[in-house]
């Protein structure tokens, strides 16, 4: 049911000749080319010649200019030759960056260049003041003098500076050009010199600027500390504040009366306790001066010794005499006497006492009404030291900002003379061996032959100039005068091409290779490419084209075929029809690409059905299935899909949609520039993967 003539006219060939306007590369004669060079070789002799006597002219004209460079390496980090520097120390690593760009700008400025022009006297220079040159001479350029000539060499001296540091460094390299190898290295190392020597001058300055501005400021701080300590003793004064040792004297006093006021009380009770302990024993009448201070006097003493003899006489006279004997009596006399004696000292020593405690008393309320009038003092000096502690406060500010600013202008006035930049010459400028500009004399020889030998052959393959360009197509869409003839085979059977591409000399072969290197050099290739092959129309030369072209890629790397057309055309013609599952089985889920594909072992191809005899759809399958089983084949080097016409069979038109190149095949005896354009309206926007057609049966045409 899928039969349909076979036969269709060539859209391309007319008259044997190819579309208009266009020369595919198999139609590129290579002999015509060497032809129309070695006749016109003279002229490309005359080129080259020509453009070599340019460049030795440009080189022996040309101003010679040699580079000398100099590296300095800047530090961001300085020096710490003090405990308080002027600047930050320690930047951050985008801060060290951004400041020593910074210097690099700073080189390039004005005032070091101006050092630069007045040390090497560069207003004197010709070469950079100018002077008469070859213009001048000519009278093509001005000869005036120019007024200023310190401003000429310096702006000469700009555009022959180039600064510029190294990337993820501190490292800056400082090149000047100049006509002179030595004035080039000298003026590098110069200008190294003069940038140190501002950079020393720039941070003495700051520091001077800064030293004057705190001393500006030291005498006006130092009155005001004065004006603040004349407010205290003012204060003080006008409040009776008086102090000594760091302490008021009210606190002194204060603290020396609870002293005095606690000794006098501890006094008074040590009298009320010994007066009372007196008149306790005298009330009790018990033994005569049975008490301390009765034990303490020597007449006490003296008197109750006495006492006691008597009192040991009396006994022992009572005991022999008897208790009337006279004796006893008047030794009861003398012991009675005794007794009232003791007895007026006990009542001498209690008045004693009792004076004693009175005193004591009365030092102690003298002590108490002392205490209490300095109380009263003290409150009154201490709401006083509250005004007196602000202005303290202030004194206390005001000196600590004047000793600050003192140490400082001290500090920065000593700096002055300090260096504390961490920037130095790693590498002087040396004499410049070889030249910056123009360069080298081979590279503009080699130079100069190319452009002789280009723009020769360019004279001679200028198209006439009646010549008219080829007609374009509108682009974004393909025509059938658009396509290119890749490939032209003769009608020959599947088996004899098979063996001819095996030939690498064969013209199969080499129109075969025609067709992969039209695929492989296009621009719109992905990965592995992925090419469809198929007619116009139903055409039984699609499967031909389709095995010769993956027979030639299997030579040498993995390729597999894929058989599109529901006929299986193609695995017929090599009689590997002989899976029970296709493409579509992968899709599915059912099989997984290695069961169904099928090797041939003489060709060396992968072949696979789109659809088999024994595939069966367990579930629907959509587009996205079938993209993605197609997905698995990209581990192949290539993949060829065989199809048939596109209006008889709607698959050959969903793998127009996958892969990434098309071949159209076409019979040549047969012109049919209608069903070409048709095919090619049916491919819509794939039509742009059409990388060309592939004739066959020229040999018949």
């Amino acid at each position: 049911m899928f039969e349909a003539p076979r036969q269709i006219r060539s859209a391309i060939v007319g008259d044997g000749n190819l579309a208009v306007g266009f020369t595919p590369p198999s139609q590129i004669d290579f002999s015509k080319i060497c032809s129309v060079l070695w006749r016109g070789r003279a002229t490309v002799l005359y080129t080259t010649a020509a453009a070599l006597i340019v460049a030795v002219l440009f080189i022996l004209l040309a101003p010679h200019q040699f580079m000398a460079t100099t590296q300095i390496f800047i530090d961001p980090t300085d020096l710490r030759a003090v405990a308080s520097d002027v600047t930050a120390t320690n930047p951050t690593s985008d801060e060290a960056l951004l400041q020593v760009d910074s210097q690099v700008r700073v080189l390039t400025a004005d005032t070091v260049l101006r050092r630069v022009v007045a040390a090497e006297a560069l207003d004197n220079d010709p070469e950079f003041a100018g002077g008469e040159s070859l213009l001048t001479a000519l009278g093509l350029a001005n000869s005036a003098v120019p007024a200023d000539k310190t401003l000429v060499a310096l702006n000469e001296l700009k555009r022959c500076v180039l600064v510029k540091r190294a990337e993820h460094t501190y490292v800056v390299d400082v090149s000047v050009v100049s006509k002179d190898p030595q004035k080039a290295a000298r003026l590098a190392n110069a200008l190294a010199a003069a940038y140190l020597m501002e950079q020393t001058e720039v941070r003495a300055d700051a520091a001077h600027r800064i030293s004057q501005s705190l001393s500006s400021r030291l005498k006006e701080l130092q009155n005001r500390v004065l004006e603040s300590e004349e407010r205290v003793e003012t204060y003080k004064a006008s409040n009776n504040i008086v102090g000594a040792n760091g302490q008021l004297v009210d606190e002194q006093q204060l603290s020396d009366l609870n002293n005095q006021l606690a000794a006098a009380r501890a006094r008074t009770a040590e009298a009320k306790a010994r007066l009372d302990q007196i008149e306790s024993v005298q009330q009790s009448k018990g033994a005569i001066g049975a008490f301390p201070e009765a034990l303490q006097s020597q007449t006490i003493a003296t008197l109750r010794s006495q006492y006691a003899e008597i009192m040991r006489r009396q006994a022992e006279q009572t005991t022999s005499l008897g208790a009337r004997h006279p004796a006893v009596v008047e030794i009861e006399a003398q012991a009675e006497r005794l007794r009232r004696v003791i007895e007026d000292e006990i009542n001498r020593v209690a008045l004693s006492a009792r004076g004693a405690y009175q005193s004591a008393q009365a030092d102690d309320q003298a002590l108490s009404n002392n205490l209490e009038a300095l109380k009263h003092t003290a409150n009154t000096t201490n709401e006083a030291m509250v005004g007196l502690r602000e202005l303290e406060r202030d004194v206390q500010a005001s000196r600590a900002v004047y000793e600050a600013f003192l140490v400082r202008a001290r500090e920065t006035g000593e700096q002055e003379r300090l260096d504390t930049k961490n920037i130095r010459v790693i590498s002087r400028a040396n004499l410049p061996l070889n030249r910056s500009w123009p360069p080298s004399n081979l590279i503009i020889a080699l130079g100069a032959l190319f452009l002789g030998v280009a723009a020769g052959t360019g004279i001679l393959f200028m198209p006439a100039p009646y010549q008219t360009a080829a007609p374009r197509s509108r682009p974004g869409r393909a025509t059938s005068a658009a396509i290119p003839i890749i490939a032209m085979l003769p009608t020959v059977d599947i088996s004899f091409g098979l063996n001819a591409v095996d030939d690498p000399k064969s013209g199969f072969a080499q129109e075969i290779r025609k067709v992969i290197e039209a695929v492989r050099d296009s621009p719109d290739k992905h990965g592995n490419p992925s090419v469809l092959v198929v007619a116009s129309e139903d055409d039984d030369d699609t499967a031909a084209v389709a095995l010769m072209l993956a027979a030639a890629v299997a030579a040498t790397q993995r390729v597999l075929l894929i058989d599109a057309d529901l006929e299986r055309r193609t695995l017929s013609a090599l009689d590997a029809d002989q899976n029970k599952a296709g493409l579509v089985d992968v899709a599915v889920g059912r099989r997984s690409l290695a069961d169904v594909i099928v090797r041939d072992r003489e060709t060396n191809i992968n072949l696979v059905s789109f659809i088999s005899q024994g595939s069966r759809r367990d579930r629907p399958i959509s587009d996205e299935d079938i993209k993605q089983a197609f997905d698995q084949t990209k581990r192949f080097d290539m993949v060829i899909v065989a199809a048939v016409d596109l209006s008889r069979d709607p698959t050959a038109r969903f793998f127009a949609g996958l892969v990434e190149h098309i071949v159209l095949v076409a019979r040549a005896d047969e012109r049919n520039e209608a069903a070409v354009e048709q095919f090619i309206s049916r491919l819509g926007l794939d039509a742009r993967k059409i990388r060309g057609m592939v004739l066959t049966g020229t040999d018949a045409a």
